[in-house]
């Protein structure tokens, strides 16, 4: 069985770059899709759009070293929601500031996407915690934008939402509709809930679930196989609890077994459901 990781980070500057591929490819891992950090976890020094601009392409380099060693990777860059109050808070950008910083990013990036360097826009959204009013009203304009693009350059979306389980879903569905999006499977809750998952499949949309234990154990005993699995890592030894793209398989293969799953099962969520959302298979 091959495996698949749908959501994963990579930083050359302070992580492993793309030798995370060459680990996952020898447990058995086939495809895996890089999402950009945030400028800070590359560098030392912020100097606004350009450190967005350096760290893409460093990503756009790493990606292709992966593809280049056997493993099918697509690259996605994004503008986090985080990165909006970080820009407030730690830079002391004005809103408005952070606002035009964004939009010109994930113009930059459209663009890449146009043109076949990215796959998608990701990670855009909105913020899971608490923050001010107009943050949110940021992050909102930014993530709706981005569904322009993706309608315009057919571009994969990868979401960062807050858990309002199936009214995150409803409200989403709503934006979407709006852009007049037509492919929805594209259109990816990242970090699903495992309570949103069959709202977010009978609408059309595609998830990726977070590869702890206590998910897995749950999704693959008590749902069908209507997602994708995640390891979100963020490839920067300053987080500790992290999970790892190449003990993905064997986690899953564990549980699958315990579960006594069959491989048809296991095909469609790490083969199925990637051909499905992303058009490509091994």
């Amino acid at each position: 069985m091959k495996f698949a990781d749908a959501h994963s980070h990579i930083n050359p500057i302070k992580g492993m770059g793309y030798k995370i591929s060459e680990k996952f490819k020898s447990n058995g891992g086939w495809f895996i899709s890089y999402v950009s950090a945030s400028p800070w976890d590359y560098f030392d020094n912020f100097n606004g759009f350009e450190s967005y601009r350096k760290m893409i392409e460093y990503q756009i380099k790493e990606c292709k070293k992966s593809n280049e060693i056997g493993i099918k990777t697509v690259c996605i860059a994004g503008f986090h929601p985080e990165d909006i109050d970080f820009l407030i808070d730690k830079i002391k950008m004005s809103p408005s500031s952070v606002l035009n910083l964004g939009l010109k990013v994930i113009e930059y990036e459209s663009n890449l996407c146009k043109d076949g360097i990215l796959y998608g826009i990701g990670e855009v959204g909105r913020q899971h915690y608490k923050t001010m009013p107009e943050r949110v009203a940021i992050s909102q304009i930014i993530l709706e934008k981005a569904f322009e693009y993706a309608k315009d350059y057919d571009c994969m979306i990868h979401m960062h939402l807050e858990n309002a389980d199936i009214d995150t879903v409803k409200i989403i569905d709503y934006n979407v509709n709006k852009a007049n999006i037509n492919n929805k499977r594209k259109i990816v809750f990242h970090h699903a809930k495992p309570s949103m998952l069959i709202e977010i499949n009978n609408l059309g949309y595609s998830s990726t679930v977070y590869g702890i234990d206590e998910v897995l154990n749950f999704v693959l005993y008590s749902l069908p196989p209507i997602f994708m699995i995640e390891s979100d890592f963020p490839d920067n030894p300053a987080y500790k609890k992290v999970v790892y793209p190449w003990e993905l398989p064997t986690k899953i293969a564990e549980i699958s077994k315990k579960f006594n799953l069959s491989e048809e099962y296991l095909y469609r969520v790490n083969i199925d459901n990637i051909k499905q959302s992303y058009g490509i298979e091994p």
